[in-house]
């Protein structure tokens, strides 16, 4: 069984995987918001849970690197 830490970093690398993939080539932070919605309505699973904080925020540092 996956411990809570190797669970974060699968969902982490899967949503880095997504964002690399989306069809929205825009890599800036309008880009990020358009990728948050799109998570939102296909896999809201792979979005932070509530009671991290803000997902958006999270997000973000999620994909701290692959944006400008």
């Amino acid at each position: 069984m996956l411990s809570k830490n190797d669970t974060e970093a699968v969902r982490r690398a899967r949503v880095r995987q997504l964002f690399e993939s989306f069809q929205n080539s825009d890599r800036s932070e309008t880009g990020v918001l358009k990728f948050y919605y799109w998570l939102q309505d296909h896999y809201p699973h792979l979005l932070p849970p509530a009671h991290v904080g803000d997902a958006y925020l999270q997000l973000k540092v999620d994909l701290s690197g692959l944006y400008k």
